[in-house]
């Protein structure tokens, strides 16, 4: 970022540094500046004084910690106080509202009073110490900046950063320090990315003997994934390593105890009182950190868990219940509490051996977490939406939801189960349905299940239907698949267009109904294109404005159909609508991009809900055809609603996506007509004249 030069200042008579700008780029000095102004601190870098293009700062004597650890790992005391100084100078920095997040080894000063942390180029300031919002002007609060393996996950994913980012370069400079190698490694960039995201650095005490497992745990802590299982704030873990520290090097008679092993004139006598201390004071600061956390678990946590359970906060109740139970695992009151925040379940996939991942549902920028490898055993979950991913080499990654519904209860299974396909036999862009799985959370067991319409009202009563296993595409068509359908012909080639057409109980022509289907400039193709095209910039945007005939003559053309309201909706979960619909496309937001939204269903497809509503293949009497999901600019119950439409209707919030059987068309009784149930008052027996009255209101007049 810019040039350094050691330089005398004449009018002080002081060595300093000078560094300068080799593109001019102002901007990115003056927040520099900015940042470093607001502080003074003993272990961060003094500002002597600022230009357009320069900045005059502390020169400091010294070698970089990154210099020091090429020669191996650290002595345990010296790491421990350089950690010290460092998280004090962090400390510091965030409660000015600074995140520093380009904390590495290169950017730490050792020196004869201690370390100081230097270059606050790619800083974030939060907040000024007025509580005024302060605007970086160059590194804009999503840019992806700092150094890849220090960087935390939120970092890496471009998402926005607080000081718990630091925490996690923090624990990765101290890793390094105690290690001598990096906690994250790999042969190139998007390996380090991979890394840092899904994978678990190695323990250190597997890497170098001798290392506490307090100290191991403090690291692992501020390098978890999940930045709300890291520490809160540096205040935390700062007073954790000084305990720690106080507590490893502990003064007997006002002299370290090193210091008395060395000058002790009875050597046989003074070392095992020496280790009988150092083991008394591990053990004292072991005891010491476990009664402060039983007492916060039990102060604290379990009113915590029980307010947050009343508010049906299940997923933040399981996470603390989480940590509290590292404390106080047989305490009665958390075990009456995991019953309603968790499920146990199995979870297998066919073929085993694939790594499981899981994510909160509601959060799709959340990092992955690691599950294990299937099959997985009694793995205990919190009672709450998640999203699951499933990978094994050769086979196409399988993600699937699992949905808690928590006004109807829908209760989870004991069972997770799921089949992979192996990518060659994967149909691009689809997703697997197997036998007729019409429930999130035991694919295993419910195979060869009948299929229902549950969560359709006014459908739910009609038979239940055996489907075979099939594929629907993951997303709605777009644009630009329609496009090739256009540009090939689709229009002109007959043999697409196979089903009768028919208009307000009229038979049309080939030449009478293709008349119909024009965009706005009179041209074949959807209502809503102009001349042969979408609008500019929306490739990925779902195709709108077509008939379902349209539909189905492109799902003709890609040797495809589209699904039966049977098929659609065991695809869509539309039981689950209380986690799936707040997350989707509804609203006044408009049209968005397939995929933009995380309302994921059990099958791995997204969009069912919202965005456009998706033609299906079933009459529903008069000539019309079901469309389903509701579209964006729809009341968010539609998602639950089959709305019977002409099959002409040509309407900019109609869309589709294509399903594919194991056999021609469409199967069995799942494509027959389904008419909707209709209740017949006249054909009803009256009640009595006393229940009548029961029921009227008084005053004899009904509102």
């Amino acid at each position: 970022m810019g040039d350094i030069y050691k330089a005398r200042d004449t009018r002080l008579d002081r060595i300093v540094a000078i560094k300068v700008s080799a593109e001019r780029f102002s901007e990115r000095f003056e927040s520099e500046a900015r940042a470093i102004a607001a502080l003074n601190h003993p272990h961060i870098c003094t500002l002597y004084d600022v230009g357009p293009d320069y900045l005059v700062m502390e020169y400091i004597e010294g070698e970089t910690l990154a210099v020091c650890i090429k020669r191996g790992p650290l002595p345990l005391d010296r790491a421990l106080k350089i950690a010290i100084d460092v998280a004090r100078a962090l400390l510091a920095a965030h409660h000015h509202g600074i995140i520093h997040r380009d904390l590495k080894p290169g950017n730490i000063m050792l020196t004869e009073a201690g370390a100081k942390l230097l270059d606050f180029g790619l800083a974030k300031v939060q907040k000024a110490p007025d509580g005024e919002t302060i605007t970086m002007a160059l590194t804009g609060q999503a840019a992806i900046v700092g150094t890849i393996p220090y960087m935390s996950p939120e970092q890496l994913e471009g998402r926005e950063v607080d000081a718990r980012s630091d925490i996690f370069a923090f624990g990765a400079v101290l890793y390094e320090m105690l290690t001598g190698r990096r906690a994250f490694q790999g042969q190139s960039t998007v390996s380090i990315i991979t890394a840092v995201t899904r994978d678990e650095p190695k323990p250190v005490r597997e890497l170098v003997k001798g290392v506490p497992p307090e100290l191991e745990h403090i690291v692992l802590r501020c390098l978890r994934k999940a930045r709300e299982e890291r520490y809160a704030s540096t205040s935390e873990v700062e007073r954790q390593l000084e305990d720690f520290h106080a507590l490893t090097f502990a003064s007997a008679g006002g002299m370290n105890l090193r210091t008395l092993l060395r000058k002790s004139r009875r050597p046989r006598v003074a070392i095992p009182v020496l280790l009988v201390l150092l083991l008394f004071g591990s053990l004292s600061a072991w005891w010491i950190e476990r009664s402060v956390k039983a007492r916060w678990a039990r102060t604290q946590a379990l009113p915590e868990i029980a307010r947050l359970i009343g508010q049906e906060k299940r997923g933040e109740a399981y996470a603390l219940a989480v940590r509290a139970e590292k404390y106080i695992s047989d305490d009665p009151m958390l075990a009456k509490f995991w019953p309603d925040i968790s499920w146990v379940a199995s979870i297998r996939t066919t073929p085993p051996g694939a790594v499981v991942y899981r994510r909160k549902f509601d959060d799709r920028d959340s990092a992955w977490e690691l599950v294990g490898h299937s099959p997985i055993e009694k793995y205990r979950l919190p009672l709450a939406s998640l999203q699951w991913r499933f990978e094994l080499k050769s086979f196409t990654v399988v993600e699937r939801a699992t949905v808690v519904v928590i006004g109807t209860y829908i209760m989870p299974s004991t069972s997770l189960s799921v089949t992979m396909d192996r990518e060659a036999k994967t149909p691009p862009g689809m997703v697997h349905q197997t036998d007729g799985v019409t429930a999130s959370f035991d694919a295993g067991s419910l195979q060869n299940t009948p299929a229902t319409l549950a969560g359709l009202p006014g459908f739910e009563d009609l038979p239940a239907i055996l489907l075979g296993d099939y594929w629907i595409d993951r997303y709605e068509v777009t644009n630009k698949q329609f496009k090739e359908f256009l540009d090939k012909a689709g229009y002109k080639e007959q043999k697409y267009w196979k089903h009768e057409f028919r208009k307000n109980g009229r038979k049309l022509s080939w030449s009478e109904a293709m008349a119909l289907f024009l965009d706005t400039t009179g041209r074949a193709g959807p209502a809503t294109w102009v001349q042969g095209e979408f609008p500019r910039g929306q490739e990925d945007f779902p195709e709108t404005g077509v008939s379902w005939y349209e539909a189905m003559a492109y799902a003709e053309f890609t040797g495809k159909s589209i699904p039966t309201i049977y098929h659609w909706s065991t695809a869509a979960s539309p039981w689950a609508r209380a986690s799936i619909v707040p997350a989707s496309n509804f609203g006044v937001r408009g049209l968005a991009r397939v995929g933009s939204f995380h309302g994921m269903s059990w099958s791995g497809t997204c969009d069912m809900a919202g965005n456009v509503k998706e033609w299906c293949w079933n009459e529903a009497g008069s000539g019309r055809r079901y469309t389903m999901g509701g579209a964006w600019d729809e009341p968010l119950y539609m998602f639950n609603d089959a709305d019977a439409r002409a099959p002409f209707e040509r309407s900019a919030n109609f869309g589709f996506r294509p399903a594919k059987y194991g056999s021609a068309g469409a199967v069995g009784k799942a494509a027959d007509p389904v008419i909707l149930p209709t209740r017949d008052f006249s054909r009803e027996k009256p009640v009595s004249d006393a229940l009548f009255r029961v029921y009227k209101p008084e005053g004899g007049a009904w509102r």
